[in-house]
Order: structure tokens, then sequence, then C-alpha cells
């Protein structure tokens, strides 16, 4: 207890603000939000709708990221390669090579069958990629990503409403939440690469960056203003939408639509304005397309969490210069982004090009995850921003990444020790990536527990208050037993 929150008085500053200029949410979703939250119980606690829930009229439950990480669990049974077909990565059907990043060649023997074989439990260990023709996932898989996605949606934006229903709103909710999310955000990456036939590349990587970037700004932006700032255009809102509409799609088209270079799927390739144009204009895949339009809404958010972070400083001696230590701020990610990145380039035959990318990326994902956590819980305790070298996962990507490069490091003087084979590397992912799950799940444990005890409260449910005997007005009456936070607050108010 009190390893992560020293002073749990902190929390009682704690008020929730947000802005929400999504017209979506406003004039579609949160009619149908408010009639969804009608159908919990008000005995349902808001942070079980967002985690796993149960209806009691129903015979299964519907979880909320459990949905999603159900629907992930399937990919990797159904489709561990992230691709469709033995084809050539981003080689647009239009006839045009993705201009941006190169492809991964196809004589490389670096994937694998299926993920029991990936584990070592039966089958070859590795597969020509031309023997990869048929590892297609059905088409059907790719519908329950929608349904699994939307609910997740559906589930993530009514756990404030059954909050305010319950009478347990508090800052649980939203530590609670935007791990959730945190954790969404990764997974929802690797089920859209599969969806838009991405593969086992570099685009895929370019994807989690671009998403967990606009995520993080989010939060970093939260943590200065004290304001929850959502867009006309938000990944939560709108970006959820666009991708349940890309596995809808996919359902019916299959991943090898979106090869499509998109000049040859308007129609625009033999056009007289393109062929007008005096420079030779690159058919670009719709998929790689799809990344570039992510890359261009991190370059908005970029642009429009710093004018609001900006104009949430004092106005006395604002200036430029004032946004140095802000900026500072985004460091912890920027350097996990750069050292994970390094990593993959010392192993890109052993860990970018075969599927032991999905559990790196999970193992990326749950270090983001926890990232992001530290500065939410420094918001809502209204304490010092987490320095870089307070977030321990940044460690374990360390080592993965000057091992992967010592060579190199080292202008071979040194060569790497951990991950000198195949085989070799894929043990030294898996325990990084337990480390990281035994870290981040030390954390939440800690802090949820932290929490509860001090609103004397339940995560999961919603806690029956103790009763105590109490003397009113000369009578002796039975009471709700205060809180530890009731009683700091009674303090607070003398």
């Amino acid at each position: 207890m009190g390893i992560y929150i020293r002073n749990p008085t902190a929390l009682l500053k704690y008020k929730y603000s947000s802005t929400d200029k999504s017209l979506t949410s406003k004039y579609v979703l949160n009619p149908y939000w408010s009639w969804l939250v009608t159908l919990f119980p008000e005995s349902m606690a808001p942070n079980a709708i967002t985690l796993l829930v149960r209806i009691r009229t129903f015979a299964a439950f519907p979880p909320g990221l459990g949905l999603v990480f159900a629907n992930f669990l399937s990919l990797v049974y159904f489709n561990p390669t992230l691709s469709c077909g033995a084809k050539p990565l981003h080689v647009s059907l239009g006839g045009a090579w993705d201009p941006l990043l190169a492809p991964a060649k196809l004589t490389e023997q670096h994937h694998f069958r299926g993920w029991a074989s990936w584990l070592g439990l039966g089958g070859s260990v590795v597969d020509k990629a031309d023997e990869l023709a048929g590892n297609c996932a059905p088409r059907w898989l790719y519908w329950t990503f929608a349904a699994g996605l939307f609910m997740y949606q559906s589930l993530d934006a009514i756990d404030g409403k059954q909050a305010r229903r319950t009478g347990t709103s508090g800052p649980l909710g939203e530590l609670f939440d935007h791990g959730c999310d945190a954790i969404n955000t990764t997974l929802g990456v690797i089920l859209t690469a599969s969806a838009l036939n991405l593969g086992l590349d570099w685009w895929t990587v370019a994807a989690l960056i671009a998403t967990s970037a606009n995520f993080y700004l989010t939060t970093w932006e939260e943590f200065h203003t004290g304001n929850l700032f959502l867009s006309a255009f938000s990944g939560p809102v709108e970006g959820i939408l666009l991708v349940v509409g890309v596995f809808i799609a996919t359902g019916f088209v299959g991943p090898s639509y979106w090869d499509q270079g998109i000049l040859t799927v308007t129609g625009l390739k033999s056009s007289a304005i393109i062929k007008a144009i005096p420079f030779k204009l690159k058919d670009l895949p719709m998929n790689d397309c799809f990344i570039v339009f992510s890359l261009v809404g991190l370059i908005f958010n970029i642009a429009s969490a710093a004018r609001n972070v900006y104009a949430s400083l004092p106005k006395k001696g604002r200036t430029p210069a004032s946004m140095l230590k802000p900026l500072s701020r985004l460091s912890p990610y920027i350097i996990h982004t750069s050292i994970m990145i390094f990593w993959l380039t010392g192993r890109k035959a052993d860990i970018l090009h075969s599927t032991l990318l999905v559990p790196f990326m999970f193992l990326w994902g749950i270090s983001f995850a926890h990232h992001v956590q530290l500065l939410i819980l420094s918001h809502l305790t209204a304490s010092a921003f987490p320095a870089t070298w307070k977030h321990p996962l940044i460690f374990i990507a360390l080592v993965g990444a000057v091992d992967a490069n010592a060579s190199w490091l080292t202008n071979g003087r040194y060569t790497t020790y951990l991950q000198t084979t195949h085989e070799r590397t894929k043990w030294t992912v898996l325990g990084g990536l337990v480390l990281a799950i035994m870290v981040y799940a030390h954390f939440v444990w800690e802090v949820i527990g932290d929490i509860c005890a001090f609103y004397d409260m339940n995560c999961l449910t919603i806690k029956k208050k103790e009763k105590i005997k109490a003397v009113e007005y000369g009578k002796t009456v039975m009471k709700n037993k205060p809180s530890p936070a009731e009683i700091a607050k009674q303090k607070q108010k003398k």
C-alpha cells in the first residue's frame, strides 16, 4: 500500500472535465448510449461494464475489453501473419510498388504456419512464404472484429453514465477507463493490420506508433489542461467507427482488396487529369493510404494538443519558450518508442518479419499502457510528472535493443548474447512480455487497492455500506460508516 499513491487525500481534488465536439456523439451515438445504459441494473459497477460485464437476464456475458481480447486470440489462431496469401507485402494490385517502405522479400523463411507451431507445440518451425498462400482468415472473422470493437466502444461510453446513475463517479473510473483504452489501442491496431492486409512489416509498426502517439498526446494534454479534449473527428468516436467499417467491408471483399492502388479503385489511373500531371503519381495501395491518413491526423493532433496546452499556461510571462517544459514531458513516450524501433532494426528477420511481431507488439502495448497509467495517476493526484526513469518497462526494451544491436554499438567488439538465434530471440521477447505483464499487473493491483481502500469501495462491484450506530438529537440511529475519503473531506472543511 502507498507505493504509487503517497498522499491519497490529493484524490479529493479530482474533478472530471471534458470537451467533446463530435457531432456524431451528440446527435447519433449519445441517444443510443443513453438507451443502452438502461439495460444494465443499477447494482452493476461501471468498471465491470468496461472490463467484463454480465447481465443477469442473459445466459452468456457480453464483455467490453474482453470482447476485443477474444477477437485478438481468434486472430492469433486464424491469421498470425496478419496477411492473406503469399503476395509480396504492399504490392498494389494496380501495379505500383509501395513508394514509401520497401516490402519484405518472400524468399525469407521466417514466417510461421500457426500459433501452436510457433510455440514449438508441433508442426514445422518455419514455413516458406509461398506456402502461406492459404493462410487467410475466414471472412466472418472480421465481422466478429466489427461487433467486438463496436460493443467495446458502446460499453466504454456508458460506464460514465452508469457511474452517475449509481453515484460511484470518481478517479478510479477514469484510471480504469484509460487503462482499458490503452490496451485496446494495441489490440485494435493488430486486428486492423490483419483486416487491411498490412502483414508483418513496418507499416504495421507505423500504425501502432501513429495510434499510440495520438492517445499519449491526448493524455499529455489532459495532464496539463485538466480537461479531456475530443475534437470533431476523434479516435474514440469517429476513428473507431471508421475501423468498424473497415472490418465490415473486409468481411465482404477480403483483406487482399485493400492492396489495390487508390488510383485504380477510384478509376483515376487512366484519367486525363492524372495523365496531365508532369510527374509520375504513385498508385499508393489503399491499406497504406489508411496509415498515411493516420499519420496526417497525428500531425493535426500534435498541433491541436500543443495549442491547448499553450493556452492553459499562465498568461503572465507566457512565451513560446514556456512550452519547452511541457514538450519535454513527451520524452518517456519518444524514448520508449525509439528504443523499440531500435530493437526491431537489430532483429528484423527474427521479429519484424515473423509472427513474433505479434507478441512483440503486445509487449510494446503493455509498456505503453503502463506509461499512460503513470501519467493519468499523476493527473488524478495532482502530483509531479513521472520522470522517464520512473518508467521501469523502458529498461526491458533497452536490454532487448542493446543486445540486438551489440555488434553495431561496439563496432564488432561484442556480439549479441541473448538473441543469438531465432529461438533465443523468441524467448527473450516472451520473457520481456511476461515481465511487463507482471510489472503492469502489480501497478494495477496496488493503485486500485489504494483507491478502493480510500473510498471504501470495490472495483468491479458496488459495495454495500457498513452500518454503525450514531447519536443524533439524543436518539441512536444507524448510519453508513464514513470512508477514509469522507473523513479526510470533513477534516478539510474544518
